[in-house]
């Protein structure tokens, strides 16, 4: 088979060399080796990542957003994030350190890569199994909206068949290790035409649709597998928890980055309706303990105190829904919405391990719970709640009493 010739990236990572594969060139590990969890090493780890910027200036864009960028994105290349301090990312790009993608020349890339598995997967594909939170009415404008996109933009067209493979190697359990390794693949193959394609384009009305619709299914995919693993301790998980944020979490950057060009785009009618759902007040009780706690920690301060209570707010937001017999898709939403929406200081003091930030997670794990017919989340929530549990020890019994007992209720 003839192979398509692509510029080599001369300061990649060994193993990126070694599977002639594009190497994106993050610090310490690159996204591409992250992804597919493989060892990653540099020839010279003294040698810098060479950075190149476009004649546009490029504005930090925070994790959860609460600054907003001025100046409109050029082509960049990032320095890496640590999972240590995740309060900002390096440009604007949905994906931190790789350039938005410029769209141009779509059958390229795609072509020669058909074959039988990829029809199949295109086949099965249904856009509700992969945004359970949209009414009927919105998945068929979706859906439509999404297979339009991807002929134009071949890395969006990849993503769309790696999520379906993720999702039947879960259906059809005597052919997942078949699924898993096409997830594997078309994932890395589209993060791969993104980076090679995505020197000097801008976001614009032309691409917007397509670059916010790859964000969102591939943070979703990510989201599935960082589930989906059993960690030895909650440290591995909140390790891989960080990092699925310091890939995933500039989804929320584009969407302030490009506003004026969604309301104006194909996707406009999905960016207000999330905008909308995003808005919405809590109004049960079923967080008020916990609020309480937080209120009277001795060890917060201020800053800390308010993002968690923050968090907590868009908690109870799913609670009033999946608890209160709202049979609307929506009642999904902080599934996905949760760990993009809550603010930057949250994701901080996870990362510092600070007990009332990880009780504040065990309510999440308790939502994953009551979502479990959603296939990304499974029976991930009642393991993740029961690590935190053990995490915390029993000096934090009472912080997780609820959702415990809720758990109790609802095996």
């Amino acid at each position: 088979m003839l192979r398509r010739s692509h510029k080599k990236s001369r300061a990649g990572c060994l193993e990126c060399k070694r599977r002639h594969v594009k190497c994106d060139e993050q610090r310490p590990r690159c996204i591409i080796c992250t992804l597919s969890e493989r060892d990653c090493s540099y020839a010279s780890s003294s040698s810098q990542p060479p950075q190149t910027t476009s004649v546009a200036d490029v504005a930090t864009i925070p994790l959860a957003g609460d600054r907003v960028a001025t100046s409109p994105p050029g082509s960049v290349s990032g320095s890496s994030v640590s999972n240590a301090t995740l309060s900002t990312f390096g440009d604007a790009a949905p994906v931190p350190g790789v350039p938005i993608p410029e769209l141009g020349h779509p059958s390229s890339h795609l072509c020669h890569d058909v074959n039988s598995a990829h029809m199949e997967l295109m086949i099965r594909f249904k856009f509700s199994d992969h945004a359970p939170e949209l009414n009927d009415e919105l998945h068929d404008f979706a859906s439509k909206l999404l297979f339009r996109c991807s002929l134009e933009a071949p890395y969006l067209m990849h993503q769309m068949l790696a999520v379906c493979a993720r999702r039947l190697a879960g259906l059809f359990p005597d052919r997942s290790d078949f699924f898993l390794e096409h997830a594997m693949h078309l994932q890395t193959r589209a993060i791969s035409i993104y980076n090679e394609t995505a020197a000097k384009a801008q976001i614009d009305q032309n691409n917007c649709s397509a670059l916010l619709l790859y964000c969102s299914l591939l943070s979703r995919h990510l989201l599935a597998d960082l589930l989906a693993k059993r960690d030895t301790n909650l440290d591995g998980f909140l390790d891989r928890y960080l990092q699925f944020l310091s890939i995933s979490g500039g989804l929320k950057g584009v969407s302030i980055t490009a506003w004026e060009l969604l309301l104006e785009s194909d996707i406009k009618h999905l960016v207000l309706w999330a905008i909308g759902i995003s808005q919405s007040l809590p109004l049960g009780n079923h967080c008020d303990y916990l609020r309480h706690l937080i209120s009277e920690s001795l060890s917060l301060d201020v800053q800390s105190r308010d993002a968690c209570l923050k968090a907590v707010d868009y908690l109870q937001v799913g609670f009033d829904r999946i608890l209160g017999l709202d049979m609307r898709n929506e009642r999904y939403l902080m599934i996905f919405m949760w760990p993009a929406a809550v603010p930057s200081e949250f994701t901080e003091l996870l990362a510092q391990r600070r007990p009332e930030a990880i009780a504040v997670m065990g309510y999440w794990a308790l939502y994953l719970h009551l979502s479990r017919d959603v296939w990304h989340v499974a029976d991930s929530g009642a393991y993740l709640l029961r690590s935190i549990a053990t995490y915390l020890g029993p000096d934090w019994g009472h912080w997780l009493s609820w959702p415990l007992g809720m758990l109790a209720q609802h095996s």
